[in-house]
């Protein structure tokens, strides 16, 4: 497995990767699972959009995994300023590839290059039912701060 920077031709491959590995693990699909649709487009076209949008915007920040040719898995990251604290952003690996230590070396790469940068605090949220994710994020050292709670209503029909 080679772990890379994003290029653009890549983008075709995180598309596939996000609509196939984030399920339960986006507050788009919840809602969607409580509500049902919402708008003009499904949860899995929501993700997509905000994947690519901020994937665009920060090409530089996107590493991309890469088994035999095809693009496995993804992550994102920002780095802040003089406060040097880093986030790691959206990632996923297609499900297929899943439970290989993709996400984990990613994970590890990202890490590295904090270090790399003087990256004081490294940060990443997930779904506390996304247990796959909080055991990729405890085996690189993240160690639990805060959780919130997301709360929803429907103000109309």
């Amino acid at each position: 497995m080679q772990i890379r920077k994003m290029k653009p031709e890549d983008m075709p491959r995180i598309v596939a990767v996000t609509e196939t590995a984030w399920g339960d693990a986006t507050l788009y699909k919840i809602l969607e699972d409580r509500y049902g649709p919402i708008g003009k487009t499904g949860w899995k076209e929501k993700k997509v959009v905000e994947v690519q949008s901020s994937f665009s915007g920060n090409p530089d920040n996107v590493i991309v995994a890469v088994e035999d040719g095809k693009v496995v898995g993804y992550a994102s990251f920002i780095i802040h300023g003089e406060d040097k604290i880093g986030d790691v952003d959206n990632n996923a690996v297609d499900p297929e590839y899943q439970g290989r230590g993709i996400g984990s070396a990613m994970n590890k790469w990202v890490l590295d290059h904090f270090g790399d940068e003087g990256v004081r605090i490294a940060r990443v949220s997930t779904l506390v039912r996304d247990k796959a994710a909080q055991r990729v994020y405890e085996k690189n050292g993240f160690e639990e701060l805060a959780r919130t709670i997301h709360y929803s209503m429907r103000l109309q029909k």
